[in-house]
């Protein structure tokens, strides 16, 4: 039963409406008996001091009318009359006045105040009071209405016990009806899997509590569809990108295999298919660094970074190439760094090599690094000859080549943008392009 509470939501809501509801019914019950069981106990006072109150006017203002007494004190029938009230008046020590047989019934001697007693299997309710030289004694014999607040009493038991067994049936009805739309959303996810993640659940067919969980599935359900997409997407470029060298390889190997050749052969062979596994291995160094820069649990140091010293040296590395190719390399630092320093060379690096290969002899690359607001933002700006605006959003993408691609002097591996993206990302940050066919191509790392 306690395992059954822990993981049933359904019994957890059934018991706290029994729970609720059997309070509310004790509270209301208790209130019920507590007023009913006052408004007799307070009538039955003010009936038995309104009796006291005319006997006591008469001994203040007829004294000696020993009649009007006896009328009001021994009036209520005859001795085989059995009195509800009786009165007891004593002068001094002396026995004035009482009603018959309420010296068997009620001595002089219990009555010391405003009290209840039982006596011969009766319920009296007695007061006492002083008027003068007389000492009027009062009671009133409450047996029927203790047996009505008795059986009043019994019966709120037995509402409460059917009210509670007609609650606990009814909450766990209504928790069972209530959880059906739960049940509904349980029933339509079973039927999304790998290959249906493009369903989804619809938000207007739930209650407003449950219309955020409808959301925030079908929010997940976006995202494992749109990484499904990319894995997907990804893998069959993965392939495509191992297998073109490693056919390379097996063609050049069975070529050279059909017959015996010249050892000056064969050295050429094993050049080019070094030049292969240099791919690959550039390849396989990069989809590493791109997973542990995706891992969720990679964290960097951000530690301030001497801005102009890293442009320095990136641009000291690409400066032969630059002067080869006729292309003019300028920088602009104006702004602070921080980040880890082996990633960001990195970043920059990729940026200054895409712009190398895009831009003609004759052009200029801009290595700047200014402040906006609380960012930094990095910009290489060339002068090659722009990107199509319709593959913009793809430049970011593992392994997507432009259509010029094949102006390039040798073909990347498509991933250089991508680690640029995971890299600011990893420092909090993004990267955006803008680029115009024939006036050259910006991107920006923003970094905080």
């Amino acid at each position: 039963m306690l395992n059954e509470l822990r993981t049933s939501l359904r019994l957890r809501l059934a018991l706290i409406f029994v729970a609720g509801s059997l309070g509310t019914l004790l509270v209301v019950s208790g209130f019920l008996y507590w007023t009913f069981q006052r408004e007799i106990n307070l009538r039955n006072r003010l009936l038995l001091n309104a009796r006291v109150e005319e006997i006591a006017t008469i001994l203040n203002r007829h004294p000696g009318d020993l009649a009007a007494l006896q009328e009001e004190v021994q009036g209520e029938g005859s001795p085989a009359f059995e009195p509800q009230t009786s009165f007891r008046i004593i002068s001094g020590s002396h026995l004035l006045l009482e009603t018959p047989g309420m010296a068997e019934r009620l001595p002089a001697t219990w009555f010391v105040g405003q009290a209840k007693t039982r006596r011969h299997h009766r319920r009296y309710l007695m007061t006492l009071r002083t008027e003068g030289a007389f000492i009027i004694q009062g009671a009133l014999d409450i047996k029927d209405d203790e047996r009505m607040i008795f059986s009043y009493r019994r019966r709120l038991i037995y509402t409460l016990i059917t009210g509670s067994i007609l609650c606990a049936a009814f909450g766990f009805w209504a928790a069972h009806r209530g959880l059906r739309p739960l049940r509904a959303i349980t029933e339509s996810t079973r039927g999304i899997t790998a290959y249906r993640l493009r369903n989804r659940l619809e938000p207007g067919r739930v209650p407003q509590e449950l219309r955020d969980l409808v959301r925030a599935l079908n929010d997940m359900l976006d995202r494992l569809d749109h990484a499904f997409s990319r894995l997907s997407q990804f893998s069959a470029d993965l392939a495509h990108e191992l297998r073109t060298p490693i056919t390379n390889l097996m063609g050049e190997a069975e070529v050279t295999l059909t017959r015996d050749r010249p050892v000056e052969e064969y050295q050429q062979v094993l050049e080019s298919s070094l030049e292969e596994f240099r791919r690959l291995s550039r390849l396989i160094s990069r989809m590493l660094f791109l997973a542990r820069a995706e891992d969720p649990q990679t964290a960097i140091a951000r530690i301030p970074i001497d801005a102009k010293k890293l442009v320095d040296e990136v641009l000291a590395f690409y400066e032969a190439v630059a002067e080869e190719q006729g292309v003019t390399l300028e920088q602009e630092v104006s702004a602070p760094l921080f980040g880890d320093v082996d990633m960001l060379r990195q970043a920059l690096a990729n940026l200054l090599s895409n712009a190398l290969d895009a831009t003609p002899r004759g052009g200029h690359i801009l290595l700047s690094l200014r402040s906006e607001d609380t960012r930094t933002v990095v910009a290489i700006q060339d002068s090659g000859r722009g990107i199509p605006e319709a593959e913009i959003p793809n430049l970011l993408d593992r392994f997507y080549r432009t259509q010029n691609t094949h102006h390039r002097k040798a073909a990347g591996t498509g991933l250089g943008l991508a680690i640029v993206r995971s890299i600011a990302r990893l420092h909090g940050g993004d990267v955006t392009i803008t680029s115009r066919l024939g006036s050259g191509t910006t991107v920006r790392l923003i970094l905080p």
